[in-house]
């Protein structure tokens, strides 16, 4: 009888915490691991669009299949398959920024909104340019200046560029234990109180680390540099007035916050929209930061984050050829090959941007499958013609 009584306190005490997603604990365990819908259970801000956007010349063409590729995927219903079986959700191709392939599997549409995970760090990173335009902020800067009152002087002392590199030398665990930093990051309530926490591994500049903690806290200090001027202003509203709107998206995004009210952009992982418009960010990229003659992101910004890291640096992967630039991602090439680059997010996440063959591939999916998508879609690069 006394261990009924114990086991039903144990699981209404459970369920209590499970139903509610305003505490760390409450989060971690009613969502149940990192998933594409966890979006819909978090706190949000809406980054509006512009009316009148203006859609993309259309030159459908599902030939490229045939072109592109060879064997089992070289025709629509073999691609078709494929992309279904490996947990594609949307995949759109543009060339010469018109519209060739655009196809969606498991009920999406285009009107439908996709979790981008990590992308959203690239979506941070022209936000990040645009700013220090307006001299706001600078890869140089310490990150101490901007985040007041940061009782850990290495941390106050970090660079905003080492941070945009991921070269911070942070302690980062992955793994699903409740007292892990990727765990704790991600499901946190309080984003900001839990970046002054932020711990060193290595020294900063010594070593590359795929870790989350550096792009959130280049959100954090991007926030602070913005509200030296405006209080009340929120990376939401700077992401729609000086990205999302003048790029013309076709439908608004959203940004998962931490915490309703004052709460702070998940901006490593939090960006919401529609594949079109992710595509749109794409080929703002393509286009070096322009959109219909206005320059959206600095052309020398877009570069800068297209560009290989010298010899030597941590960020640039000798043995694979790739390198990690403002919180872009460089791919692997042949000699002779123009630079291509990617937005990479979880479950195979990709835009990836092929500047010499004028191509912006995006696809979105709620798990990778069986699939190296950054190679497929450079292999799909590589037979365009």
């Amino acid at each position: 009888m006394r261990k009924a009584v114990v086991g039903g306190a144990a699981l209404i005490m459970m369920l209590g915490i499970t139903a509610c997603t305003d505490t760390y604990l409450g989060r971690m365990l009613s969502l149940r691991g990192v998933d594409v819908e966890d979006y819909t259970h978090l706190p949000s801000r809406t980054v509006p669009n512009a009316a009148g956007s203006a859609p993309f010349a259309e030159a459908r063409d599902a030939g490229w299949m045939r072109r592109a590729l060879i064997g089992e995927l070289a025709t629509p219903a073999a691609f078709d398959a494929f992309a279904e079986k490996n947990g594609t959700t949307a995949f759109i191709i543009l060339a010469d920024g018109k519209l060739v392939d655009e196809r969606y599997y498991y009920g999406a549409r285009r009107d439908s909104l996709f979790k981008s995970f990590s992308i959203s760090k690239s979506v941070l990173s022209a936000m990040f340019g645009i700013a220090a335009a307006d001299g706001i902020i600078k890869r140089e800067d310490r990150l101490g200046y901007h985040i007041a009152d940061l009782s850990n002087k290495e941390l106050a002392d970090v660079r905003l560029g080492q941070l945009l590199d991921n070269v911070s030398g942070f302690a980062y665990a992955r793994g699903g234990m409740p007292w892990r930093q990727q765990p704790r990051m991600y499901y946190s309530t309080n984003i900001r109180s839990y970046l002054r926490q932020t711990q060193f591994a290595h020294p900063p500049g010594s070593k590359f680390e795929g870790e989350d903690l550096s792009p959130l806290l280049v959100g954090y200090a991007l926030e602070s540099a913005l509200r030296k001027h405006d209080p009340k202003a929120t990376l939401s509203d700077f992401a729609a007035k000086r990205l999302w709107q003048p790029l013309g998206a076709e439908y608004p995004a959203l940004w998962n916050i931490d915490h309703k009210g004052d709460g702070m952009e998940k901006v490593e992982s939090g960006f919401v929209a529609r594949a079109i418009d992710l595509a749109r960010f794409g080929q703002l990229y393509l286009d070096n930061g322009a959109v219909r003659g206005q320059q959206i992101v600095p052309a020398d910004w877009v570069a800068q984050s297209r560009s290989v890291p010298a010899d030597g640096m941590p960020n640039r992967f000798v043995d694979a050829d790739g390198h990690y630039h403002n919180l872009w991602w460089g791919a692997a090439r042949r000699p002779g090959q123009t630079q291509r680059f990617y937005a990479n997010g979880h479950f195979g996440q990709r835009i990836f941007v092929d500047p010499e063959k004028k191509l912006v591939i995006v696809r979105l999916g709620s798990s990778s499958g069986d699939v190296d998508w950054t190679a497929l879609l450079g292999k799909i690069a590589d037979g365009w013609r």
